[in-house]
């Protein structure tokens, strides 16, 4: 009978990879990168051709962080309320990336501080992660600058890692071994080479990744900026927020009187109401303040409670923002530089 280390790392050819698929989709729910016109897109997989060259714009955290869910339903009768919260099915994140990894250990450090926050984790709890390592890159990315990248380094169920014919698959927890098992038949033992050329492929991506943008580089970047300069060429529209997997700002809603529903809905702290006070004063008044607390959030706040830097290195950031700002150094570029 094969041993743990080989239930634990096995090779699947390109092939056998929708067979494995289709197998997991009888048992709970497959979230892929799915290919569209203009771009690949985190959705429901029921056979669809998959993308998985290119990283999502909008990140995977959004299935663990909706932009809108119901915390629970509220149904008052004779004067006394009834609570119901919303119920979980299995699903599986399917080929996200190292950095998109790292998002999510580092939004479990933050929902899991006291009071640990229920709702978040009833929904990681029902899901499983298979991470594809990263052996080419976007020319956004600076992942390697900031530990998040080109290999997973933090806690998920299935490692794959395309290597040319194949993926050698790495399970590091029981339920990546039970993802292996849907399709065993399709399995072959993992070889030496097969480690050798997975340790080649991510070394030449290391080494060719760019290495701008680390925690540090930031922290000086945010002491020389001229906030006010680049708060008049920032929009405001909270689309590096929305499309951030760290980025977690919400508002809470209660819909329907005397039954409803509490909702929980996705906020961005660049939007102008979103410091706003009742009596109308707002402490971050200008878009440059905003931008300001935003980049403080990511490289000074977050690292207090968690550690670790609030960015992950994805460049979504930069990818979604329509004004001439470069986010690594934080300097007004031309429009043309920007395009």
């Amino acid at each position: 009978p094969p041993g743990e280390g080989d239930a634990m790392k096995a090779f699947l050819a390109k092939e056998g990879l929708i067979p494995l698929l289709e197998a997991l989709s009888q048992q709970m729910e497959i979230i892929a990168p799915l290919a569209t016109e203009s771009c690949a897109v985190f959705s429901s997989w029921r056979g669809q051709i998959m993308d998985l060259q290119n990283n999502p714009l909008a990140p995977p955290t959004e299935f663990l962080l909706p932009h809108r869910e119901i915390l629970f339903r509220y149904v008052q009768e004779s004067g006394r309320y009834t609570f119901k919260e919303e119920e979980i099915p299995p699903r599986l994140l399917f080929a996200i990336r190292p950095c998109d990894l790292h998002a999510i250990a580092l939004l479990d450090k933050i929902f899991g501080s006291q009071p640990i926050d229920q709702a978040y984790f009833r929904r990681r709890r029902a899901t499983a992660l298979v991470v594809l390592n990263c052996t080419t890159w976007g020319r956004e990315c600076f992942c390697a600058s900031l530990g998040a990248g080109p290999e997973a380094r933090d806690p998920c169920d299935l490692q794959l890692t395309d290597i040319g014919d194949g993926y050698l698959c790495q399970a590091e927890t029981p339920a990546g071994i039970l993802i292996l098992k849907a399709a065993s038949d399709l399995l072959q033992p993992a070889k030496l080479e097969h480690d050798l050329e997975k340790a080649k492929l991510l070394q030449m991506a290391r080494e060719t990744m760019p290495r701008d943008g680390s925690c540090q580089q930031m922290r000086q970047a945010m002491k020389r900026a001229d906030w006010e300069d680049l708060g008049r060429e920032c929009l405001g529209c909270g689309g590096c927020s929305f499309v951030c997997p760290v980025c977690h700002c919400f508002n809470i809603i209660d819909s329907g009187i005397p039954d409803g529903e509490r909702l929980r809905c996705r906020d961005s702290c660049l939007l102008s109401g979103f410091s706003r006070l009742a009596g109308g004063a707002n402490p971050r008044r200008t878009s440059g303040q905003r931008l300001k607390h935003w980049y403080q959030d990511k490289f000074e706040d977050i690292p207090k409670i968690t550690g670790l830097p609030g960015c992950v290195g994805c460049g979504r950031c930069h990818l979604v923002c329509p004004a001439p700002i470069n986010r690594a150094d934080l300097k007004v570029e031309s429009r043309e530089a920007k395009g």
